[in-house]
């Protein structure tokens, strides 16, 4: 029988480097031995969803990001010692993280999960489902500035949900990895057209904002503290493979 593929296997990023790890919900519930107890304190935070997918979602990117850190840090995943900020944001605690100098992130939607690894900066990753037009329609004023309103309206109709997922992702991976979070307002981060990874300066803090179709249609962006993007790998039926940015 097969067991989940080890992520002591994937790239352990060295300083200035960062790892992101992209599944499928479903993938992750195929692969035999993937699960495991999670701590109390983070058990009754999910247990407080109202919903049971919204409890599986979240158990398993948790999941995932303590089998990752675990590996880094060369630990059982349910001793990784996560801490949180003021702000809420999670945090490693110990001496070993310290020593590395890491920083996580965790993202998910009802059909997605993503974990991001860095050291020597922050990072931070999301991924969202998509939306019909008439949703992003709704919520676009809240999203950009009136400039940035009037850009996306001037995008063929046909392309514009596509527009307002990608630049929704980024968003918020910026606000993430700043720590900002939902207190942060997005309309004032300011993003380059979609392409080629970008640089933003939000704060004290140059972010390079990288995102791909890895898990097309599901939206999914990374922003990491870094002169260079990150290292990406997606969960597939036969393990993990790389995905370009």
């Amino acid at each position: 029988m097969k067991t989940f593929p080890d992520p002591a296997g994937l790239p352990h990023p060295g300083p200035g480097d960062s790892l992101v790890v992209l599944a499928r919900v479903a993938e992750l519930a195929a692969w035999p031995g993937f699960g495991f107890a999670l701590p109390e304190a983070e058990e009754a935070r999910i247990s407080r969803l109202l919903k049971a997918e919204d409890r599986a979602v979240r158990r398993a990117a948790w999941q995932l990001a303590r089998l990752l850190l675990g590996a880094a840090l060369g630990c059982a995943p349910a001793a990784v010692p996560v801490t949180r900020a003021l702000n809420g944001r999670p945090q490693l605690d110990g001496a070993g993280a310290a020593q590395l100098d890491l920083d996580f992130n965790l993202a998910h939607c009802s059909g997605a999960v993503a974990v991001g690894v860095a050291r020597g900066g922050r990072i931070g990753v999301d991924v969202e489902d998509p939306r019909p037009l008439d949703v992003w329609t709704d919520i676009a004023r809240d999203m950009f500035d009136p400039a940035d309103h009037a850009s996306w309206r001037a995008v063929p109709k046909e392309a514009r949900a596509a527009a307002a997922l990608a630049v929704w992702c980024g968003k918020e991976a910026v606000l993430k990895a700043t720590g900002e979070g939902l207190a942060g307002d997005p309309r004032t981060v300011k993003l380059a057209p979609s392409g080629a990874p970008s640089a933003v300066q939000r704060g004290e803090r140059r972010l390079l904002l990288a995102a791909g179709p890895a898990l097309a249609p599901t939206g999914f962006a990374c922003a990491v503290e870094s002169d260079r993007p990150p290292a990406v790998f997606v969960l597939t039926p036969d393990g993990w493979r790389t995905a370009g940015l």
